[in-house]
């Protein structure tokens, strides 16, 4: 680690002759992709692979801000955090609560068109059942940058992460290839310009939304009757049975626009892997000064080792309020309330009500 942020400050100091692709410009923006753990300090055979769209707290960080210091130097915070409470009504399973909470805060160096490396530091918080514990770690990354357009832009990226070892937690490594969206924003003399949304109109974006997720899950299961409860926070990121967290809006005609919202997670280790994935359809419909109602399909498609795996359908609906923050960066607020039917592969019905923050990019 130490040779990689002596490579950081040489180049950090080495002028600043770097093309405008090479620069950088604040930015928002959010990740996801493959990663592997593997325990620290010796060949051990362990892993565990997974894909995450987006990323969470369990692997790495996954909504970040670039702060740039000079043209080729900045600053960059990044955060993913996550809490869930489980309790079934006839204790038939026993309850459970998890915290996640990861901080990063890294020193990204553009040492070439696109091209930049970077290193820092971690601060990871782990609450399981009570137990709670503190994880110092290191970080290192390369990748490669492109714009996309005067306010969107892409990156993939090879991280790594070390994890030091607590009184809890065993050292780890984890192996991460990521891809990267993020949104431009205006510099700060130029918020005064900001316009608001168009009345009743929509635009091409792409979003990612999170916040508070209560799930019910009821009916009967070999003769027991099963009445139990699963509260989920992300940020960001949404919990499984709610609007997915990653969305695209496609503006239709006048006041109504399709919007599409996928998610999904691929974990594997020996002996065992899971896929969760979610699909949701819906449409928007703008009412008047920023409020909309929705209303769609969703699909939520679940497989593990040993099981075969199903597919469950469901309806949504949804109300909300957008507004604008900065240049071409929206919010919106939403109440959306999800419901599954029972079927023969998963005996138990299921409804959803989540509270949602979201922040969209304009693509136009």
């Amino acid at each position: 680690m130490r040779p990689l942020l002596t490579l950081l400050a040489f180049i950090a100091l080495a002028g600043t002759d770097a093309s405008a692709q090479g620069q950088w410009a604040r930015e928002i923006g959010v990740v996801g992709g493959f990663a592997r753990f593997m325990p620290a300090g010796g060949g051990q055979p362990r892993y565990a692979d997974r894909l995450d769209l987006p990323g969470s707290a369990s692997a790495y960080t996954t909504l970040f801000v670039v702060i740039p210091l000079t043209s080729r130097l900045a600053l960059e915070p990044a955060i993913a955090a996550s809490h869930s409470t489980f309790k079934e009504a006839s204790d038939l399973s026993p309850a459970a609560s998890s915290s996640n909470v990861r901080l990063t805060l890294r020193a990204d160096v553009a040492i070439a068109a696109g091209l930049y490396i970077a290193a820092g530091g971690l601060l990871r918080y782990k609450d399981l059942d009570d137990a709670h514990d503190i994880q110092l770690g290191a970080l290192g990354a390369v990748g490669y940058r492109k714009d996309l357009g005067s306010r969107l832009a892409a990156r993939i990226e090879f991280q790594w992460i070390s994890q030091r070892k607590t009184d809890s937690i065993v050292p780890t490594n984890v192996y991460a290839l990521l891809l990267g969206f993020s949104h431009r924003l205006p510099r700060l003399r130029a918020r005064a310009a900001t316009s608001a949304l168009p009345s009743n109109r929509w635009r091409a974006a792409f979003g990612m939304a999170g916040g508070y997720v209560r799930t019910h899950l009821y009916g009967s299961e070999s003769g027991f009757d099963i009445d139990a409860h699963e509260t989920v926070v992300h940020f960001p990121g949404s919990g499984s049975t709610a609007l997915p967290p990653l969305f695209v809006v496609v503006p239709l005609r006048g006041r109504v626009a399709l919007e599409t919202a996928f998610g999904g997670q691929r974990t594997q280790q020996p002996g065992s892997t899971t896929i969760d994935g979610q699909l949701s359809t819906r449409l928007d419909l703008a009412i008047y000064r920023g409020g909309y109602v929705a209303g769609g399909g969703t699909m939520h498609y679940i497989a593990r080792t040993g099981r075969p795996g199903f597919a469950a359908a469901g309806a949504h609906v949804a109300t909300g309020y957008r507004f604008p923050l900065v240049g071409g960066l929206d919010g919106r607020a939403e109440v959306s309330f999800t419901t599954f039917k029972e079927r023969r592969d998963f005996p138990l019905a299921q409804s959803t009500l989540a509270v949602l923050l979201g922040v969209t990019m304009a693509l136009d």
